[in-house]
C-alpha cells in the first residue's frame, strides 16, 4: 500500500479542504487512506484541467467539497457543485473537468476477496 496521510488504526479529525490545494494549472491528488477495505483519495484540479476517459475496477463514489466539475459518465454529462455526488460501478466510463478550481474526494470500496 502507498504512503498516506491517515493510519487506519489511529483515529483522525479535521478538514478536508485543509488537506490539499489548488495549484495553478495543475491537478494534486492526495492519498489519505488505503486499508484493505477502501481507498480514500483528495483531488484539487483547477480550471480547466482534465482527466479523460478512463474507469475504476472497483465501486467508486466521487463528493465535490467545492468548486463545480462536469462529470461525463457513460457519455452523460452532468454538473456538480459542492455536495454533488456520482456512484459508480466497477467499470463504468468517466471524464472529469473542472469547470471552476474544484476538489473533491474520490472513495473506491475494495470488494473482499472470494
Amino acid at each position: 500500500m502507498s504512503a498516506t496521510l491517515f493510519d487506519s488504526t489511529q483515529n483522525s479529525v479535521g478538514d478536508l479542504l485543509s488537506l490539499v490545494s489548488v495549484e495553478s494549472e495543475a491537478t494534486v491528488t492526495k492519498a489519505l487512506l488505503d486499508s484493505a477495505a477502501v481507498r480514500l483519495v483528495l483531488f484539487a484540479m483547477d480550471e480547466g484541467q482534465k482527466l479523460t476517459d478512463h474507469s475504476a475496477s472497483k465501486t467508486a463514489f466521487v463528493q465535490v467539497l467545492d468548486g463545480e466539475i462536469e462529470f461525463t459518465l457513460e457519455g452523460q454529462a452532468h454538473r456538480l457543485g459542492p455536495g454533488g455526488w456520482v456512484a459508480m460501478q466497477p467499470g463504468a466510463i468517466h471524464a472529469v473537468e473542472a469547470t471552476t478550481p474544484a476538489r473533491f474526494l474520490l472513495t473506491l470500496v475494495k470488494e473482499p476477496s472470494a
